[in-house]
C-alpha cells in the first residue's frame, strides 16, 4: 500500500535526506526504499547514497545558446542568429530549442529591417559588417567576385580583418596586395593598429618599410 506522505514527513526530508542512506529513511518512515525514492525524486531530493533526483545532466548547447543572447544584446543580428539555429538544430532539450527558434526569428526580422548601406558600394557594406563584428560576413562581401583581387580597398580591409582574427599569413598575403595595387597602402598599414602584430613579427616587417 502506498505511503501518504504528511507535511512533518516532507519536512524531515528536506532537511535530512542528504545525511540519510535510503535504507535508513524507509525504516524512519515505516516504509519501503521504493516508497521513499519515489518520494524522493518527487521532491527533486537525494538521499546520502545518491538514490532519488539525479541533477539532469546540462545540455553543452546552453553555452551556444548565451553566446547567441551575448549577441543579440550587442545587436550582432546575423551572429546570433546563427548560435540560435545551431542549438535550434542539434539541441535535444524541446524547451531550449524553442527558445532558440523564436530568438533566430527575432534576430532575422532584425536583419530585414535594419537600413542597408547602399548596393552601389559593397565595399561600404563591407566595413559596415566589419564594424558590427561581423568579421565572416565582411571576408565574403570582399572576396565575392574576386574584389580583394582587384581593388585595393577590399584587400587591404581583408587583411585587416584577418589580422584581427589572428591569421598572420593570409594577412601579409592581402597586405602584400594592397601595397602592390596602391603603394600609399604600406604607410596606411604602418600606422594602423589592426596590424600591430602582423607589424611585430620579423618575417613581415618588409611589408612595412
Amino acid at each position: 500500500m502506498a505511503k501518504r506522505w504528511k507535511q512533518q514527513d516532507t519536512t524531515y526530508l528536506k532537511r535530512y535526506a542528504k545525511i540519510r542512506l535510503l535504507g535508513e529513511l524507509a525504516e524512519r518512515f515505516r516504509t519501503t526504499p521504493e516508497e521513499v525514492e519515489k518520494k524522493l525524486k518527487e521532491l527533486q531530493l537525494a538521499s546520502k547514497d545518491g538514490r532519488g533526483h539525479v541533477p539532469k545532466r546540462r545540455d553543452p548547447l546552453v553555452k551556444v545558446y548565451e553566446r547567441g543572447i551575448k549577441a543579440l544584446h550587442q545587436s550582432k543580428w546575423r551572429e546570433a542568429a546563427k548560435h540560435f539555429d545551431r542549438v535550434a538544430e542539434e539541441s535535444l532539450e524541446v524547451d531550449l530549442v524553442g527558445q532558440a527558434r523564436r530568438l533566430a526569428r527575432v534576430c532575422r526580422e532584425k536583419l530585414r529591417k535594419t537600413p542597408k548601406v547602399e548596393d552601389e558600394d559593397p565595399f561600404l557594406t563591407a566595413v559596415y559588417e566589419r564594424n558590427r563584428g561581423d568579421l565572416e560576413e565582411s571576408l565574403a562581401i570582399c572576396s565575392r567576385g574576386g574584389r580583394q583581387s582587384k581593388d585595393e580597398r577590399f584587400a587591404y580591409l581583408a587583411a585587416s580583418i584577418h589580422s584581427l582574427m589572428g591569421d598572420q599569413e593570409k594577412a601579409a598575403k592581402f597586405l602584400e596586395q594592397a601595397i602592390e595595387l596602391n603603394p600609399k597602402n604600406r604607410i596606411h598599414a604602418f600606422h594602423d593598429t589592426d596590424f600591430d602584430n602582423l607589424r611585430a613579427d620579423p618575417e613581415y616587417r618588409q611589408l612595412f618599410f
